[in-house]
């Protein structure tokens, strides 16, 4: 590694900059995907749309791919060179299907059903503008680690929204930003903490003359990219490829992605901002509360980040330490810790989430009080779907799956949409769970319009298709 000049100005800062340069094994990577403009908004709401109305529910298979494939080539949505190829099924899975997970609108697993997210859904119910918002929402939630970055190359973050870390910089230098500043600085980010070394390297390499500036240059140009065993099939070069020129092949999906949003945008390489009031506002409007969780599963990751409602606030990061809690002790020793950050309707919905596990608690350790012979499944408790979490998945004596929901306060009416989509998903995606699940209501008591919507299920059994559970030591049938 060759050393800066003794005389060099600010050396102590720029060899700490070469240093963790050349030790870093991650950056900003974004997979390779279509670049988002307006044209292609209007393809991602036809393939959704398209999705929706004929092929919602489909298992994703070759079949699927192909049925899929066939009717967006008819619908001349997308013009592949030669029809029904395997190149044209690798181009379709690999950009667009990439490109739709990417913004969290679709969730799409082999041999699992094809679900459209709340977001995905907000794409296409809304005309161009909305959609673009929407999408734009998703960028600025989209996180490091996550569990959609299949290789251990996620895992080398500590935290950080790429979005919402650009804007803050961009903020504190008049809204603009060079490419090497972005290559070379920002991408060193791991952390949304590592905000003010960041500023501190692009103040200094701003006070530097340009032949000083081709110095570093000439230093990090040589600093070969470190990656492990498990970053391998992110790189497709032989041999020992640099950081510097990863990053920079990698920089053009990089900002056409993050500056996507209408406030930012590029102008002769330069990332800059076309609406620094707005910038202003969503920071005011984020970063007090900002706290990011790390999800456990893909699915988890999904059913976050396909939902607008949930934002990288404490709150989310409360409610999943709680879910992931073991006991209700567990779940309040972490509330304790972060009580103090929440606002007052948020410390309210804390306390229902724990007044929950605790009910949840009881009843894992005790499933036969639910039902004789019930038990809960091996990872049963808190199971991931794509779709949100199931408080306890069982096994009936009959060997049926039920989904049981959880409800501190009285059974209101979303929680029979919310069960209903929990069974919907266990009947497509468990093979032998087909026509072969049914629920069960745990809430501290159930108003007459819960009847009714029971009731309206129209099916001979629905007392026993969907159970009313008042939850407390003494548990009887309603």
């Amino acid at each position: 590694m060759e050393r800066l000049p003794r005389s060099f100005p600010f050396s102590n800062i720029f060899k700490e900059f070469i240093e963790r340069y050349s030790l870093s094994t991650t950056y900003w990577y974004v997979p390779k995907v279509r670049t988002l403009n307006e044209e292609n908004i209007t393809v991602i709401r036809r393939i959704i749309r398209l999705i929706f109305d004929e092929f919602l529910g489909n298992l994703w298979n070759q079949e699927t791919q192909d049925q899929i494939l066939n009717r967006l080539i008819k619908l001349r949505i997308l013009h592949p060179t030669t029809h029904g190829s395997r190149v044209d099924r690798t181009a379709l899975i690999r950009i667009w299907k990439k490109l739709l997970e990417v913004l969290g609108l679709l969730w799409i697993q082999d041999n699992t059903e094809i679900v459209i997210t709340d977001a995905g859904l907000e794409v296409i119910a809304n005309d161009v503008r909305k959609a673009r918002l929407a999408i734009e929402q998703q960028i600025a939630k989209y996180q490091y680690p996550n569990p959609s970055i299949s290789t251990e190359y996620g895992g080398h973050f500590n935290g950080i929204i790429p979005h919402i870390f650009l804007l803050q910089v961009l903020q504190r230098f008049d809204y603009k930003l060079s490419p090497i500043e972005y290559e070379l600085f920002v991408n060193l980010a791991q952390s949304q903490d590592d905000i003010d070394i960041v500023i501190q390297y692009i103040h200094h390499w701003r006070d530097l003359k340009e032949e000083e500036q081709e110095v570093i240059l000439e230093i990090v140009r040589k600093v070969v990219m470190l990656m492990d065993e498990t970053q391998s099939d992110l790189f497709e070069d032989d041999g020992k490829p640099t950081r510097f020129n990863r990053i920079h092949l990698n920089s053009s999906y990089q900002k056409s992605f993050y500056t996507f949003p209408s406030y930012l945008g590029l102008a002769d390489g330069n990332i800059v901002c076309r609406a620094p009031g707005r910038v202003d506002e969503l920071l005011r409007q984020i970063l007090p509360s900002l706290k990011i969780t790390e999800f456990r599963t893909l699915e988890d990751w999904f059913a976050y980040f396909g939902d607008p409602d949930q934002k990288p606030s404490w709150l989310t990061y409360l409610i999943s330490a709680i879910e992931d809690a073991k006991t209700a002790a567990e779940a309040k020793t972490v509330v304790e810790k972060h009580k103090d950050l929440l606002k007052e309707d948020e410390a309210e919905t804390i306390e229902k989430a724990q007044i929950e596990k605790d009910i949840e608690t009881f009843y894992y350790a005790h499933p036969d009080m639910l039902e004789s012979g019930l038990r809960v499944m091996e990872k049963g408790r808190q199971f991931s779907t794509p779709i949100g979490r199931i408080d306890l998945l069982c096994l009936s004596q009959k060997g049926e799956y039920v989904v049981v929901e959880i409800k501190a306060n009285e059974a209101g009416d979303s929680v029979f949409g919310q069960i209903l989509r929990y069974i919907g998903w266990i009947h497509r995606n468990i093979s032998d769970a087909k026509s072969n699940v049914r629920g069960i209501i745990l809430a501290s008591q159930f108003p007459e319009n819960a009847r009714y919507s029971r009731i309206g299920l129209l099916k001979s059994d629905y007392q026993t298709f969907i159970k009313f559970k008042e939850h407390g030591l003494n548990v009887q049938d309603s």
